[in-house]
């Protein structure tokens, strides 16, 4: 906890250094004092198929999930979306100028009583 999921088409314009965008995502969470870097869990899907509004070419689309235990006030989750679209916004320079991307950052809540965590040591 927390999950950071970001999916997009895979039309993007942009080939940003997927590691690097992960660090800078990881960096704007741990910077909020919120979160410890040791909790945050990242992935990035590629979608091949898929179709955004009308299924024009030039459309695309980046979305992050972040996924944080429940009980943050509304400001809070505001907060969090709109620092994570700022690191967001800057990283796809090419695919925002020249199609129509559809960018968007949501916060959704994992529900503590049935979320469960199990972290193995070697």
């Amino acid at each position: 906890m927390p999950h950071c999921i970001l999916e997009t088409s895979d039309n993007l314009l942009d080939a940003p250094d997927w590691e690097a965008l992960l660090e800078k995502l990881h960096g704007t969470l741990v910077a909020t004092g919120l979160f410890k870097e040791e909790d945050l869990k990242s992935r990035v899907i590629l979608h091949r198929t898929f179709r955004v509004a009308d299924g024009a070419p030039d459309r695309a689309f980046v979305t992050l999930d972040l996924q944080i235990m429940e009980g943050r006030e509304d400001e809070v989750k505001a907060q969090l979306s709109e620092a994570l679209m700022a690191v967001l916004a800057g990283a796809f320079p090419r695919t925002t100028t020249a199609m129509r991307l559809n960018l968007t950052v949501q916060v959704s809540e994992l529900h503590r009583a049935s979320y469960r965590r199990q972290t193995s040591t070697p």
